[in-house]
């Protein structure tokens, strides 16, 4: 079965951190690309992002009666990230300077660079920073706490993110590339499989579980469609895909395997 079973399209989400660089206007900060099996969607800040945390799956049941949420993203311009403390921190300490707005000076802002996997498991404490675009996959949960949020006057959930908060330095995972039918594995976790597939002349893709791919660069045809960024499709297992043109495409599956 040489035809994706769907197409999804692209949901603008208006931010108070938006920018403009993802060509649906001013103030758009996401873009959502699929919603099912997991959440792809792009992110555009012109300014940082709320400092957050997401709980994990236990405490989440536990708390909120629903799943936690687990995420990961694929950079795509060069820019700054909170990714954990830069020294131990106390649930005390992070508490008064969240409430004094000095967090910023214990938080650790890392480089990052087009092509570069960051992962984010429940517990780490992480922004995104001004022009930082990234492609996101994560489970499909909205359950965020924000620690700190930069004098903006949104709601804060300081006693939950300290509950879940990992409160010591915690290095980004290094990303093992490993070769898969078509392209590579970025990322394996327990909760989804991050692949990249090059696309030069010609790509089969047959996954093994639910599938959602996005031609990020370039331009493909997909049977009588033409694939241009950031086009979005489900494939279930059996079915194939035939790509042909040059580019490049991501794809996501739930669970560790696939």
């Amino acid at each position: 079965m040489l035809n994706p079973v769907r197409f999804f399209e692209p949901q603008p989400v208006p931010r108070i951190w938006g920018g403009e660089s993802l060509g649906f206007g001013p103030g758009i900060g996401e873009v959502w690309l699929a919603e099912e099996p997991l959440l792809v969607k792009l992110l555009d800040p012109k300014a940082w992002l709320s400092v957050q945390v997401h709980p994990p799956h236990a405490y989440a049941l536990r708390v909120e009666g629903k799943p936690g949420k687990y995420e990961a993203w694929y950079v795509l311009s060069p820019g700054e990230i909170v990714y954990g403390f830069s020294r131990p921190v106390t649930r005390e300490e992070v508490l008064w300077r969240a409430q004094a707005g000095t967090l910023d000076e214990v938080l650790n802002r890392v480089r990052v660079e087009p092509g570069q996997v960051v992962y984010l498991p429940a517990g780490t404490v992480h922004a995104l920073g001004p022009g930082v675009r990234v492609y996101e996959v994560q489970t499909p949960s909205d359950l965020t706490y924000r620690l700190y949020d930069y004098g903006r006057p949104r709601e804060l959930h300081l006693e939950k993110a300290l509950e879940v908060a990992l409160l010591e330095p915690t290095p980004i995972p290094q990303v093992r590339l490993e070769p898969v039918e078509g392209g590579e594995r970025l990322l394996l976790t327990p909760y989804f499989r991050f692949c990249r597939y090059p696309l030069r002349g010609r790509l089969a893709l047959r996954p093994e579980a639910p599938s959602l791919l996005t031609l990020l660069e370039g331009e493909a045809r997909l049977g009588e469609r033409v694939l241009r960024p950031f086009a979005t499709f489900l494939l279930e297992p059996g079915e194939e895909a035939l790509l042909e043109g040059e580019g490049l495409l991501l794809g996501a599956s739930p669970g560790g395997a696939g």
